[in-house]
């Protein structure tokens, strides 16, 4: 009997140790797929998507909250901060949309970002995180 018992203590310290194992990887080592390999999962101009979240918040958030988004629209403003990263403005500087391009990818898209002006066109696919005054989309790069 007692041997029987040692042997499911034994099995169920094993099965812990695996659980623990996948909990430490999935939440801490498994590294998010790059935004360049993300197929967008709509697209759509920014005006509409600003629309849309104006005409019922928490309807949009559910339906883009997380998701990966393909915008086009025409630039407002382009801003820089002191950790390298860009935010786009696009539909409008108070209430609008804003795209986050990290140091990373603005390392990799320097000259796309530079010839943007004021009133150009572009192509943004990033991650929608909701709304706050504007629409934040995150992980931002331009698509040519």
């Amino acid at each position: 009997m007692k041997k029987k018992l040692w042997r499911l203590f034994g099995i169920g310290v094993f099965l812990a140790l695996v659980a623990a194992g996948f909990v430490y990887w999935y939440g801490f080592l498994r590294k998010e797929k790059p935004i360049e390999r993300m197929k967008p999962d709509f697209e759509l101009t920014a005006d509409s998507l600003f629309s849309i979240f104006n005409a019922n918040e928490k309807a949009a958030t559910e339906k883009f909250g997380g998701k990966t988004l393909l915008l086009k629209s025409n630039v407002v403003s382009v801003e820089k901060d002191e950790n390298g990263n860009v935010t786009l403005t696009l539909v409008d500087p108070m209430m609008g949309v804003t795209c986050t391009i990290d140091s990373l990818q603005v390392v990799k898209q320097k000259t796309d970002i530079d010839a943007l002006s004021k009133g150009q066109p572009v192509t943004v696919k990033g991650r929608c995180d909701g709304m706050l005054t504007d629409v934040k989309i995150s992980k931002c790069m331009i698509v040519k």
